[in-house]
């Protein structure tokens, strides 16, 4: 680490970038939303514990807990503040296109998504709670965004082991859905996939694994989903298991709503 980029205080200046000079931030917050940003963090490598990692990109939301960064083709990276070594705002790279405006109610970020229906052999169905914000909690099947490159298929399954720690064959492509919704301040144009898939063990405690913005996981009748006054996603879940359960999965897969 460089340093200009240790944790110490702002430096009254930094090395001049393609006729620019660099102006470094002790720590990158919400303020700086907007502002294209270096954030050095530690990420988990399976082999080797936590490694340092580096994203460059445009600040598009963040709180106390999280930051939002959109690089330059548009992906979404979302790091824990608490795992921050160093960050700072740095000017438009000077022969690179510049990461783009997304975030906004009027611009939102486009993401694409993959989740599974989780259900166990008494036909119960896992749910994460998920925090948007500081006053929400909204329930919805495991599940996240594609990485570069990567499929549906794969998104669904990564993200079930990284959120819950199952590992599980998938089934068949059932729900499509499409919502806009901003989490931790920025709005984002979400198009999901969701695929089935079953388990065993379902008296075993699910509990969410280190994913952001996570809070809790359980295990949902179709009974307690109809008499519950908690935010689902989408808003007619009830409706759309009891249809599964009752005929199977649909060929093709049907849009389930927001």
């Amino acid at each position: 680490m460089s340093g200009s980029d240790a944790p110490g205080g702002p430096s009254p200046s930094g090395p001049r970038i393609g006729g620019l000079r660099a102006h470094y931030v002790r720590r990158v917050t919400a303020e700086h939303v907007g502002q294209r940003v270096s954030i050095r963090h530690l990420v988990d490598d399976p082999d080797r514990g936590a490694l340092p990692s580096d994203v460059v990109g445009r600040l598009v939301g963040g709180d106390d807990d999280t930051l939002l960064v959109v690089d330059r083709a548009g992906q979404l990276h979302v790091v824990d503040s608490r795992r921050v070594l160093a960050s700072r705002t740095v000017p438009a790279h000077p022969r690179l296109e510049p990461e783009p405006e997304v975030g906004t109610p009027t611009a939102p970020l486009p993401r694409d998504a993959a989740r599974v229906l989780l259900l166990d052999d008494r036909d119960q169905v896992l749910l994460v709670a998920h925090a948007p914000d500081a006053t929400r909690r909204v329930w919805t099947a495991p599940g996240g965004g594609l990485q570069p490159g990567e499929s549906h298929e794969h998104a669904a399954a990564r993200e079930l082991t990284e959120e819950i720690g199952i590992e599980v064959a998938l089934g068949p492509w059932i729900w499509s859905r499409r919502v806009t919704f901003a989490f931790r301040g920025c709005w984002i144009d979400q198009s999901e996939r969701w695929y089935l898939a079953r388990t065993r063990g379902a008296d075993a405690e699910a509990a969410p694994l280190d994913d952001l913005g996570a809070l809790s996981a359980r295990w949902w009748t179709t009974a307690e989903l109809e008499d519950t006054e908690a935010e689902l996603a989408p808003s007619a879940l009830p409706r759309h298991l009891a249809a599964l359960l009752s005929d199977g999965p649909p060929d093709p897969p049907i849009d389930v709503g927001r």
